[in-house]
């Protein structure tokens, strides 16, 4: 386990963070490149060359692309790839394997057959549809673009008008995330739809819409810190005819800026926040005095302050990184504050102010969703289990030191979430996490995973569906000692880590923690061997893998009693 310590205090910055080592992305580096593209080709000829040529080396043997490079080839990689290289000059013959892909899973490649094949992909969430169809389109990438623009689902960006706090009874066909998308896709198409009346009527809406954009961009220019994103408003905004607007410019600025030196963007600019979080959890039994109370300054110094202009959340939140573009969410406040007691704080303003913005956004199923509150029934915005256990151990940990009245009010908030995760756990007793998957389950789904998670965080727990989760998880390990995918045999660390974690306090589980141990054992010497699973779910299934999750999680697994 020393060597384990080591390799985890080694990856910290000169003021203590942890380095986040998200994987390269196909998806956020074929979306910059065409911003970049659009926007000025002449000028910013260097980046996109070398955007151009991480995607042509990092095709898989089949000529393919999966979203990090050790991903399994999927339509919305391959997708943007294609038009990137495309529209940037690649000679076709080396895009065949690619093109023949598409033709096969699309239908074609022509608007209709794209249309049809990615709103299919993706359902009732239109968040990343939509967006592809207007990349292609911008890129030029159909020969009859305004048609195209005409044709496909139209972005209502003048819903700007209407009070945020409405947006959830509209029944918008987005995410809350998503409406910085939302208004440039919108005011894109506006400008390929004639001068009707209804058209005319909507461009009322344009100085509104364009304010709102300019009020939820971050000072560094980056949507949410994605790259994929960000790229989205710029390229659609070059669309509209509004490549020198002020947002435009800063986007673009924001994409030459988190380039990285192989030419690739990330998915995220990172989740330096995130795993600081969790790496203190792992590692507070093993630092001094000095280092706890370091790390407790530091963690207070990036929670919320004000009210957030992209979410409208109040201030006591954290976000997954500690750049200008995070979001408070109801993971990484959880970790956060999970963080600070393992490191000493005591029931302070800081912890306070946490768990008060976590009661705020509790839904009425007694869930908790990611972002914001009753928003809708779409991925992000609605409860799921393992962001309400994560709730849940932080609540735990906190009520018994908490004034009477506060702790009453925490406790019977505590209460609903053991009602929710009563009624949502499956009948084979596992938990389907949100943010992480299985990308080589026929669903992408990682019950394991989501099982564990629940399960760690409740431990302790006398409730009685936490004993089908716990038969669920050892029914389910591998014949190798390990965990992975809950349909085939394939083994992940992360998933394994998580497993024994969340099995440990349980004296029946001992025969399958031997069994697990085992399987772990070559890494607990050799931390550098530790390898990088994209198991992370980004927004819109996008996956990508981090390369601290690993010792983080094994750590953790380690310490358990």
């Amino acid at each position: 386990m020393n060597a384990l310590i080591r390799h985890l205090l080694a990856r910290r910055d000169p003021d203590g963070y942890f380095t986040s080592g998200l994987s390269d992305s196909a998806i956020s580096t074929a979306v910059a490149l065409i911003a970049l593209h659009l926007a000025d080709p002449q000028a910013h000829a260097e980046p996109v060359a070398r955007a151009r040529a991480w995607l042509l080396t990092h095709a898989d043997a089949e000529g393919l692309y999966g979203d990090s490079p050790e991903s399994p080839a999927n339509l919305t990689a391959t997708f943007l790839a294609y038009v990137a290289l495309t529209r940037t000059g690649t000679p076709p013959d080396r895009l065949q394997p690619a093109r023949r892909f598409l033709e096969t899973r699309l239908g074609g490649l022509d608007f209709p057959a794209v249309r049809k094949g990615l709103l299919a992909a993706y359902g009732k969430d239109l968040t990343f549809s939509v967006p592809l169809l207007a990349l292609a389109t911008a890129a030029g990438f159909f020969p009859d673009a305004e048609r195209a623009w005409r044709t496909m689902p139209r972005f209502p960006f003048e819903a700007v008008l209407i009070p945020e706090g409405l947006f959830r009874y509209l029944r918008l066909p987005v995410v809350s995330y998503a409406i910085p998308a939302l208004i440039a896709i919108g005011l894109a198409q506006l400008a390929h739809t004639g001068t009707g009346f209804i058209s005319r009527l909507r461009a009322r809406a344009k100085p509104k819409a364009l304010r709102v954009l300019a009020d939820k961009q971050p000072e560094d220019g980056g949507f949410l810190e994605a790259a994929p994103l960000t790229g989205f408003v710029a390229l659609c905004l070059c669309a509209a005819g509004l490549a020198d607007h002020p947002v435009a410019r800063r986007a673009l600025r924001f994409l030459l800026d988190t380039q990285r030196e192989n030419g690739s963007w990330p998915i995220d600019r990172d989740l330096r926040q995130w795993v600081t979080s969790l790496a203190l959890s792992a590692l507070a039994p093993h630092l001094d005095a000095e280092e706890k109370r370091h790390y407790r300054d530091l963690l207070r110094r990036h929670q919320t302050r004000t009210l957030h202009p992209f979410t409208r959340s109040e201030p006591g939140g954290w976000a997954w990184t500690t750049h200008s573009g995070g979001v408070p969410d109801a993971d990484d406040t959880p970790a956060a504050l999970i963080a600070l007691h393992a490191l000493g704080e005591p029931a302070s303003p800081t912890v306070c102010a946490g768990l008060r913005w976590l009661l705020r956004l509790q839904n009425r199923d007694g869930g908790f969703p990611t972002f914001c509150k009753g928003w809708g029934k779409l991925p992000f915005d609605r409860s799921c289990p393992d962001l309400t256990a994560h709730a849940y151990k932080a609540f735990a940990l906190y009520a018994p030191a908490l004034p009477p009245p506060f702790q009453k009010e925490v406790r019977r908030t505590m209460r609903r979430c053991i009602r929710f995760l009563r009624d949502v756990q499956r009948p084979d007793g596992a938990f389907l996490p949100l943010w992480f998957g299985d990308q080589r389950s026929a669903d992408w789904c990682a019950p394991i995973y989501g099982s564990a998670v629940v399960l760690e965080h409740l431990a302790g727990e006398p409730l009685p569906f936490l004993a089908r989760t716990r038969q669920y998880l050892l029914a389910h390990q591998h014949a190798s000692g390990g965990w992975g995918s809950a349909d085939s045999e394939t083994d992940y660390l992360c998933f394994t880590a998580r497993c024994i974690a969340a099995l440990a306090p349980y004296p029946e589980a001992k025969p399958a923690l031997q069994r697990a141990a085992q399987f772990i054992a070559p890494y607990r010497q050799h931390p550098e061997t530790l390898p990088s699973e994209p198991i992370g779910l980004y927004f819109a299934h996008l996956w990508y893998s981090e390369t601290l999750y690993a010792p983080i999680f094994l750590l953790k697994a380690l310490s358990s009693p």
